[in-house]
């Protein structure tokens, strides 16, 4: 029989794991790259619209950003994505075991391999939700929900392409609807918080975006582990050893 998800639980060990040190660790980790990210992302995008948009304009919609070379902002943000991946890859294994020693040997094993694994997979996902939501919302949502586990799968079993995709569903059997919620508390939660500094991004679009960019970091790391809290208790894996907490 499938084991069943709870809802309280998993996001019980969300919070668990962020409020260790080397949850805080990540979370510094994550705030920096997500400001890194936000700063190289507007300044691309900045630099493209120059000759379309007035420079007050740009100015108010892109705050963050610095006057860079296209080339420039285009390969540094480019280098973020791959190095985001494999930021995603340390994370998950830390938030599953052993956080407090993170980055360990274990966290980055076979780096380049999963790596290479956990871009396909993402892609295939990617692609079969969209071919679903073109569709119907409805089976959008169920593959969605279904391939959930797939980038966990391959980071904590260092399961192959088809393996991954298949274990992922397996898991989620029985378990769809309690994802699905899981998955709606934590947009929510990220859409009020988002919200709320959109109004203050119209004032203060500096500060709004800063605001913004830091709350999207720690909700990133907090909606991961999370999900490796859900794998836990579908996976029949044990609670970990508990670790120092602040």
């Amino acid at each position: 029989m499938a084991a069943k998800l709870s809802i309280e639980q998993a996001l019980s060990y969300g919070f668990d794991r962020i409020t260790t040190r080397g949850g805080a660790i990540l979370l510094a980790v994550y705030v920096l790259f997500q400001l890194v990210t936000q700063v190289s992302v507007q300044s691309l995008f900045s630099s493209l619209l120059t000759e379309f948009v007035s420079a007050e304009e740009v100015a108010r919609t892109y705050p963050l950003a610095v006057d860079l070379p296209i080339a420039v902002s285009g390969g540094l943000t480019a280098l973020l994505v791959l190095v985001g991946i494999v930021l995603g890859v340390v994370t998950i294994r830390a938030l599953y075991s052993d956080i407090d020693d993170v980055p360990s040997a274990d966290h980055t094993r076979r780096l380049v391999r999963t790596v290479g694994v956990l871009i396909v997979v993402s892609i295939v996902t990617f692609v079969a939700v969209l071919i679903g939501s073109v569709f119907f919302l409805i089976p959008g949502i169920f593959l969605a929900v279904s391939l959930v586990f797939a980038t966990i799968v391959v980071a904590i079993e260092d399961a192959g392409i088809i393996e991954s995709l298949e274990r992922s569903w397996e898991l989620a059997s029985g378990n769809r609807i309690q994802l699905l919620v899981l998955g709606v508390i934590i947009g929510v939660v990220g859409g009020l918080t988002g919200f709320v500094f959109g109004i203050v991004g119209v004032f203060a679009p500096v500060v709004g975006d800063l605001a913004t960019t830091i709350t999207s970091g720690v909700l990133s790391l907090f909606g991961a582990a999370v999900l490796v809290g859900a794998y836990r208790q579908l996976a029949g894996e044990r609670e970990p050893v508990s670790t120092s907490e602040w």
